[in-house]
């Protein structure tokens, strides 16, 4: 992948993290509309760019390394931040903040106080899924269009089974859980998602992404369908109601974004290009925290008598710049704790 690839790539990625910040806001209440639109594609476009840079020609084990350095690592790191500042700052016992963490390591969303830490080790396992299937079964199939139908079907499956999962009953624990381990009950759906981004981004996709109509239509259809039909889209809560609809606007939404970033690679374009860019190369850092920055700030706000519209906007910027501020005052500079984010400890001084 050459280096104006990989730029538009990180812009997408910057339109992405800033969709799932604004998600994780109060639009549910106050803009379901918004909300929809935004839930309706999000989460399967940062499994689809992901997949851009799958790599099944690698080993198992350095696949694996690779994605427990930049995902695993993280995730546990992470983790241990959450349970450090609950142990200086609030009056949780010893014995309740190790069996949170204890749950914390199952890894679905219901488990983790901070929920959206979830799509870390999920993505891990879908890494590791995806090199599995390619490996056994899609590597070894050479026409296109019959790797594509049985992802398909790999994806049908994963929803048909995806209510079975939350919650369930595991009967040699005698309880009932929600979802499997690193909710590998998802990997059939996501890893579509996943693996559809290695197909497409094998055919080089810039020059149709760059066609003036595809932005326009990708935007237009997948509003129109948000407004007209009621299925919603969630990973998370194992919500995926509609096989087609669903996965239809999914794929709008993917195309549209994608054809946004290609679209601001044009000159006059490049400072808000730049701007995106940044945003998607610490996405992870803005992933880890925005949710309790964001959900802090407009609690107070409303409590200072802010309306919600001017609430949701502080919030939303809060949530959003406040990681960037961790990432460049405690992160950037600092080879011992970039690895921990999933950043190269020797570009710590570029």
């Amino acid at each position: 992948m050459v280096p104006s690839r990989i730029a538009y790539i990180d812009t997408a990625k910057g339109f992405g993290i800033l969709l799932i910040v604004l998600g994780h806001n109060d639009l549910a209440a106050y803009h379901p509309t918004l909300h929809k639109f935004v839930y309706s594609f999000h989460i399967p476009l940062f499994f689809f760019l992901s997949g851009l840079f799958f790599r099944p020609e690698r080993t198992f084990w350095e696949t694996a390394q690779r994605r427990f350095q930049t995902l695993l690592r993280p995730y546990l790191f992470a983790i241990f931040l959450i349970y450090l500042g609950e142990a200086a700052f609030s009056n949780m016992t010893f014995p309740v903040i190790v069996g949170r963490i204890v749950k914390s390591l199952y890894a679905t969303g219901h488990y983790i106080d901070w929920v959206q830490l979830w799509f870390l080790p999920h993505l891990f396992a879908v890494a590791l899924f995806a090199w599995l299937v390619w490996r056994s079964v899609l590597g070894r199939i050479p026409t296109l269009a019959v790797r594509l139908a049985v992802l398909f079907v790999l994806l049908a499956l994963g929803v048909m089974v995806m209510p079975f999962f939350w919650p369930f009953w595991a009967p040699m624990l005698e309880i009932e859980l929600y979802g499997l381990p690193f909710s590998l009950d998802l990997v059939l759906a996501s890893g579509f998602f996943f693996l559809l981004g290695y197909e497409v981004n094998r055919l080089s996709p810039e020059r149709w992404l760059a066609w003036p109509a595809v932005l326009p239509a990708a935007l237009g259809l997948l509003l129109a369908m948000v407004l007209v039909l009621p299925p919603a889209l969630d990973f998370n809560t194992r919500t995926y109601p509609s096989l087609w609809i669903n996965t239809a606007e999914a794929l709008l939404g993917i195309a549209m974004i994608l054809s946004l970033a290609r679209a601001l690679e044009a000159a006059w374009l490049e400072p808000l290009a730049r701007v995106f860019r940044y945003f998607g190369r610490i996405s992870l850092v803005i992933l880890v925290f925005h949710v309790p920055i964001q959900e802090s700030f407009f609690q107070k706000l409303v409590r200072l008598g802010l309306s919600a519209d001017p609430a949701i906007v502080l919030a939303f910027l809060s949530g959003v710049l406040i990681p960037a501020l961790i990432y460049e005052l405690a992160i950037h500079r600092n080879p011992r704790l970039r690895p921990w984010f999933g950043f190269p400890a020797e570009e710590a001084l570029k």
